[in-house]
């Protein structure tokens, strides 16, 4: 366990109170919330901004990461100004690197400092400084990442925790050094994961019409091979039901569970028996079969389970009649 915080430093006579707030974002693909499929790797971005323009923009940051779907490895040294400038040779970061220390599965410390003191008495830091970083109307990544997403369908959450930062004063010109302020800590924004296994390409069909709602099931390339069972109810998702050995199936009981669960592969429900694919991949389809006009408004969920053993569900997706 990292004992201080090596970057204070770099905070050299900070003020009493901080005039600016340092606001993070973690991001996939600019968004705060993603749907993957089960295993697969996810890219994050920590991004930053300032909540003012009072300073010269970020000096330092530092931050805490974690992920309620297992353990992080290290995040990434950056290779490009400005944040190059926050990390060793040209900065000064914790000696485990820029991408933080891996304790007990979560990130400490990730993130570094420019060398605002212009330091002539050792080798390294050596860097200039670099102003208006994250200044408002410009957030900048901070730092970068891969996770694993877990194997079990389910909603995670990787979390912003123990935020400091340091800006540099303004009308500060670099001589005899820069001077810096606290940043106080504003938003800390989260990124969801949900990690899904099933996938529809429409969630409404007509009464009147023979149509079709077409299902992907993908429960990674780990369960390759694998035989599944894609079930359906008319009766909804919760409770669900608690099979033996613990896995979860969201869908309740009905006769239309019991029927599909008993005969697969019927024209009604159409390959909802077999064998996943190498990537761990198959298709199915719900044939909507002639019903009257009195069925629309009704809802049926469908979900699959994975077999011997009987270890993994879906999460449920519902189709809807509509007139």
């Amino acid at each position: 366990m990292i004992s201080s915080r090596l970057l204070f430093l770099l905070s050299l006579c900070p003020a009493a109170a901080a005039a600016t707030d340092l606001n993070l974002s973690a991001q996939s693909g600019g968004q705060n919330k993603v749907v993957v499929t089960p295993g697969s790797p996810v890219s994050y971005a920590v991004v930053g901004e300032l909540s003012n323009g009072a300073s010269l923009g970020l000096a330092m940051v530092s931050f805490d990461l974690s992920f309620s779907g297992g353990s992080l490895t290290q995040a990434d040294t950056p290779a490009s100004q400005p944040m190059a400038n926050f990390a060793a040779p040209l900065g000064l970061n914790n000696p485990a690197g820029y991408g933080g220390t891996v304790v007990a599965g979560n990130l400490v410390q990730v993130g570094g400092a420019q060398n605002t003191i212009l330091n002539v008495f050792a080798p390294l830091p050596m860097g200039s400084v670099v102003t208006g970083v994250a200044q408002p109307g410009s957030p900048q990544v901070i730092a970068t990442g891969t996770l694993t997403a877990p194997t079990q369908v389910g909603t995670y959450t990787l979390t912003i925790d123990n935020v400091m930062g340091n800006v540099i004063r303004s009308g500060e010109t670099g001589v005899p050094f820069w001077a810096v302020d606290p940043a106080g800590v504003g938003s800390k924004t989260s990124l969801t994961i949900e990690v899904a296994a099933l996938f529809v390409d429409k969630d409404t069909l007509t009464v009147s019409a023979l149509g079709s709602q077409h299902f992907s099931l993908d429960a990674g390339v780990g369960n390759a091979g694998r035989q599944y069972l894609l079930m359906g109810t008319f009766t909804g998702t919760v409770p669900g039901i608690t099979l033996a050995g613990g896995t979860h199936l969201p869908l309740n009981p009905s006769v239309y569970l019991n029927f599909t669960g008993r005969n697969p592969n019927t024209p009604l429900l159409s390959n909802s028996g077999g064998n996943l694919d190498a990537s761990g991949h198959a298709t199915a389809s719900f044939n909507l079969p002639h019903v009257p006009a009195s069925a629309a408004g009704l809802v049926l969920d469908h979900a699959y389970i994975l077999m011997k053993p009987i270890d993994f569900a879906s999460n449920a997706v519902e189709v809807t009649l509509v007139p």
